[in-house]
């Protein structure tokens, strides 16, 4: 055991978090891969997995892992802006890349809680704006790159 440890035990594996019970990470999770999809789709779809704690003082992890299980970091707050949040810290860290990127700005952009407690896409360039809502990026692509993601669609849905 580590010094720094303090006498816990860290080796508990993340299991998947089973959606069915929670409509609402489903949901959070599902705008997640939406946005993956139209504008990284070599990514692939996220899994939502949870690291659960040991003590009753320190929150479950949250984590999205690409499909393969890797994953970076981890929210306690699986509410849909943290949801966005541990995806993309997943790949910055995982692919090294950053993701979502503002299209006006070409900056990074960042999940937060918009109106409605929605999850949003805000930029912080400039006088900061919101680009959109978690799950509606493919509207922020340029018109060439939306067509063929429309097309794409159609092709996976006839």
């Amino acid at each position: 055991m580590s010094h720094f440890s303090h006498g816990r035990d860290f080796a508990v594996e993340p299991h998947p978090v089973d959606l069915t019970a929670r409509p609402d990470l489903a949901a959070a999770l599902d705008a997640v891969n939406r946005d993956l999809a139209a504008t990284l789709p070599e990514a692939g779809p996220m899994r939502l997995m949870c690291t659960p704690s040991d003590d009753e003082d320190i929150p479950d992890q949250f984590h999205a892992a690409l499909p393969d299980g890797r994953r970076h970091g981890g929210v306690t707050d699986p509410a849909a802006p943290g949801i966005a949040e541990a995806a993309q810290e997943t790949v910055q860290a995982v692919l090294w890349q950053v993701w979502p990127v503002c299209p006006e700005h070409r900056t990074g952009v960042h999940a937060d809680a918009g109106a409605n407690d929605r999850a949003v896409w805000w930029c912080r360039a400039g006088e900061g704006h919101q680009l959109c809502e978690v799950g509606e990026l493919a509207q922020t692509l340029p018109g060439r790159q939306r067509r063929a993601l429309r097309r794409k669609e159609r092709g996976r849905e006839g």
